[in-house]
C-alpha cells in the first residue's frame, strides 16, 4: 500500500509501530490496550523521522480509505432516496390522474345495450370488485367492444338495477336510505350471481336469515357474533343461560331444552340487539319457545322495536306449537336500523329467534 516509504522497517519496528494491523497478519489476538499505548509510546521516543513520516502517512491513507468508502455509501444511500421520491411523485400523479377523471362519463355495453354512468358511481362502492375495475388502474385490461366502450356480459335490465342503486346511494342517508332493486323471484338467483361477481354482497344481498347473512359476510360462526363485536344482545334480567350464551340463540339451531329468559316474575321483560357494523330492515321472524315451561312462563303478546318504530305481535304458544314459524311483520317503513327489541308483559323463555331481511354494512 505504501512503497518504499515503509519498506526499510524491520519487522520488530513494524509491530512495534502497527501492533493492531500487524495483530492481524500474525492472526494472533490483539494486544491488550495497556501494551499497545505503551509500544506507541515506545515507539515515538526511539523512532527516527522517516518512521515517523512512514506512520503519519499510513494513517492518513487508512483515513482516507475509510471516508472514500462512508461516501460510497451516503451516495448510495442518496441514490435510494431519489428513486423513492421517484416512485411516489409517479403514485402521486396517478392518483391526480384518477382523482381528475372520477367523474368521467363512462360509457358501457351490457350485454349489447348502450349505458351511460359516471366513473363515480361505478367506483363508489369501495373495496368492491366493480369499484376496482373503472378505479382507473386496469382500464387498459378491460374487455371492449369495437366502439371502445366496456362490455360487461350480464342481463341488461338486472345490471340497471344495480346501477340505479349505486346512484341513489350516493344521495341516500341512514334516515333515507336508497331502495334495495325489486327482483321478480325467476331471475333472483341470476341477479345474486351478478352481484356476487361484481363484490356487492354487502350493499344489495337479497332477503334471508339477518343473522346467517352477518355471519357470512364476516367469515364468523353464526352462534358467535356477539363474541366477534358485530352484536350486542341485552336482556332486561335473565335467569336462563348465562350472558356470555345469549348470542347462541340466534345461531343456526338454537338451544335444545335451554333458553334465553328472564327471571321470572320480573315484568315487564325486553330482549334488545344492537348491530354494530350493519344496519337491517327486518321483513319477518320466527320464535321457538322451551317446551318445559312454555305454559307458565312465555308471554303469548309482544311488542317489537324497529328502530324508533313498533308493532304489536302475538302467537298462541303451545307445548304442541311451540314453534311461530315465519310470521311477517308489516308496517314498517323503507329504513335500515341498527337496534332491535322485543318487548314482553311477561315472562319469556326462548330457546331459538330468527329475523329474516335485509342487511347493509354502515
Amino acid at each position: 500500500l505504501f512503497g518504499s516509504r515503509c519498506r526499510h522497517l524491520s519487522p520488530e519496528r513494524w509491530y512495534r509501530c502497527f501492533p493492531t494491523l500487524a495483530s492481524g497478519s500474525r492472526r494472533h489476538n490483539p494486544a491488550p490496550l495497556e501494551m499497545q499505548e505503551q509500544q506507541h509510546d515506545n515507539f515515538i521516543a526511539s523512532a527516527s523521522y522517516e518512521e515517523l513520516a512512514a506512520a503519519v502517512g499510513l494513517r492518513v491513507a487508512a483515513d482516507s480509505e475509510r471516508t472514500a468508502r462512508k461516501l460510497l455509501d451516503v451516495q448510495a444511500e442518496e441514490n435510494q432516496l431519489k428513486q423513492r421520491q421517484k416512485w411516489l411523485e409517479e403514485i402521486e400523479r396517478s392518483i391526480l390522474i384518477v382523482a381528475d377523471s372520477v367523474d368521467d362519463v363512462v360509457e358501457l355495453n351490457v350485454g349489447g345495450q348502450l349505458m351511460t354512468t359516471t366513473r363515480a358511481v361505478l367506483c363508489s362502492a369501495e373495496g368492491s370488485y366493480l369499484a376496482g375495475m373503472f378505479s382507473g388502474n386496469f382500464d387498459g385490461g378491460l374487455k371492449r367492444d369495437k366502439e371502445n366502450r366496456v362490455f360487461i356480459d350480464f342481463d341488461p335490465p338486472l345490471f340497471a338495477k344495480v346501477l340505479s342503486h349505486l346512484r341513489l346511494r350516493r344521495f341516500a342517508s341512514p334516515d333515507c336510505p336508497a331502495p334495495l332493486p325489486h327482483v321478480p323471484e325467476e331471475v333472483r338467483a341470476e341477479y345474486d350471481i351478478m352481484v356476487k361477481y361484481f363484490g356487492l354482497e354487502s350493499l344489495m344481498c337479497s332477503s334471508g336469515n339477518i343473522f346467517h347473512r352477518i355471519a357470512e359476510l364476516a367469515g364468523v360462526p353464526q352462534a358467535k357474533l356477539q363474541t366477534h363485536e358485530l352484536i350486542i344482545v341485552t336482556l332486561s334480567s335473565t335467569g336462563g343461560v348465562p350472558a356470555t350464551n345469549h348470542e347462541d340463540v340466534f345461531g343456526n339451531m338454537g338451544f335444545h331444552e335451554r333458553s334465553v329468559e328472564n327471571s321470572y316474575g320480573s315484568h315487564p321483560n325486553t330482549i334488545s340487539v344492537k348491530f354494530l357494523k350493519h344496519r337491517v330492515r327486518v321483513e319477518a321472524m320466527e320464535l321457538r319457545a322451551k317446551v318445559s315451561d312454555i305454559a307458565q312462563h312465555m308471554s303469548r303478546q309482544w311488542t317489537f322495536h324497529h328502530g324508533n318504530e313498533m308493532t304489536s305481535m302475538s302467537f298462541n304458544f303451545s307445548r304442541i306449537e311451540p314453534h311461530t314459524g315465519r310470521m311477517e311483520v308489516p308496517g314498517f317503513g323503507p329504513a335500515f336500523v341498527d337496534n332491535l327489541m322485543w318487548s314482553f308483559p311477561g315472562d319469556f323463555c326462548l330457546e331459538h329467534m330468527v329475523i329474516h331481511g335485509r342487511v347493509m354494512a354502515k
